[in-house]
């Protein structure tokens, strides 16, 4: 369409509407699994269907997935979430497929192929790849999955596994050709690797904090650099990061056998810090900080949350419980789509959302350059050098 941007908006909105169905999809398999392939029982499997619900409502509307739809050039993010999302639904269908329990609602077979489901795993891992470098985490995810949930012969799992790990070797073979080494390993930034760690940790809690009260965005964020892990910040900022990996970590192995769900909560967790590793580790990139490389990490918290949440409606077993639960996230996610609604306006005139990004970074230049030259476009000169 040139630049005619209706099209890409719409494709990139579609995207995110699949990226949706397929968390639905998603989370009531992870039951699903717990239930049956996995041998567990869920104190709760009749509650499925609602966190799959509520997960997909809160990844839906919350604001903070702004950038990664609105922001064109940003379907990278969008996109490779989707063929990640669905490669890990394949794989898990080709196990459950495996132990007999390929059946529709009514309870009856369907009549797809075990081998089937398990290419289209492997194609769309591929896909994944080929499209962003935040895939490379997928096979550590299904690997996690498998252990996670399913039981089974170790050599044959590993087996089933082995494809997908040496998918990962795409992403550095293809950056290694398309710039060499220093490509493969930072992205137009000479900032020291321990720089980009320690500026990370601060970065991990401002996303955090952004999926609880998303107040403030940026599209371009003036984020200090931090030197040191003994800064004040970055310490407690690690140390907050660390405490809630342990606590999580100790809760299963403590009562992964008792309280099965818990798994979920491990496995929620996993996915947050696996996912955001690739961008927020030890590979410098130039700018340490935007928000739509929450997009594919944000299912975790939300995964966690609504666990949570089915584990106090099945706690309490009472109806006022359980309205008071449906009515808050019903609450929650119309406030979500206001906020939505309102940043997204600010993407309709390249002006106005400059203006944002300069009265929140007034320090950093970008913002300023940017904002020059759309004055410049529409002609005006006083505007113009001010800015």
């Amino acid at each position: 369409h040139g630049l005619d941007v209706i099209g890409y908006h719409l494709v990139n909105l579609l995207i995110h509407l699949i990226n949706s169905l397929l968390i639905y999809w998603f989370v009531n398999l992870i039951f699903i699994t717990l239930d049956s392939g996995g041998g567990y029982k869920s104190l709760f499997h009749n509650h499925a269907s609602i966190a799959a619900l509520f997960t997909s409502l809160l990844f839906v509307t919350h604001p903070i997935q702004t950038q990664a739809v609105t922001y064109i050039v940003q379907r990278f993010a969008s996109l490779a979430t989707m063929f990640y999302l669905f490669s890990i639904i394949m794989y898990i269908k080709f196990r459950l497929t495996l132990d007999g329990g390929n059946k529709n609602c009514r309870g009856e077979k369907i009549g797809i192929s075990p081998l089937t489901y398990y290419l289209l795993a492997l194609l769309a891992a591929v896909l994944a790849m080929k499209t962003k470098e935040i895939a490379f985490t997928l096979p550590v995810m299904i690997a996690l999955y498998e252990f996670l949930f399913f039981k089974g012969e170790t050599k044959s799992r590993i087996l089933y596994l082995a494809p997908f790990i040496f998918t990962m070797l795409i992403i550095p073979a293809t950056l290694l050709y398309m710039g060499g080494v220093a490509m493969a390993t930072r992205l137009a930034t000479d900032m020291p690797r321990l720089d980009y760690l320690f500026t990370e940790f601060r970065v991990i809690i401002t996303y955090i904090r952004l999926i609880f009260f998303p107040v403030d965005q940026n599209l371009d964020y003036d984020y200090p650099i931090y030197h040191s892990m003994f800064n004040p910040e970055v310490f407690l900022s690690f140390m907050a990061l660390l405490i809630s990996f342990i606590t999580v970590t100790y809760f299963f192995y403590r009562y992964r056998k008792t309280l099965p769900v818990i798994r979920v909560i491990f496995f929620g967790t996993a996915w947050f810090f696996a996912t955001l590793s690739v961008e927020s580790s030890i590979i410098p990139i130039v700018d340490v900080i935007f928000e739509h490389r929450m997009y594919l990490p944000s299912l975790g918290i939300f995964l966690v949350i609504s666990v949570l949440l089915i584990m106090i409606i099945d706690r309490c077993r009472q109806k006022l419980v359980e309205g008071t639960v449906f009515l808050s996230v019903i609450i929650i996610s119309l406030v979500f789509t206001g906020i939505t609604y309102s940043r997204n306006n600010l993407w309709n005139d390249e002006i106005v959302l400059w203006q944002d990004v300069v009265s929140k970074s007034p320090g950093k230049a970008r913002g300023y350059i940017n904002l020059a030259s759309f004055y410049y476009d529409k002609r005006d000169y006083d505007s113009l050098i001010e800015a």
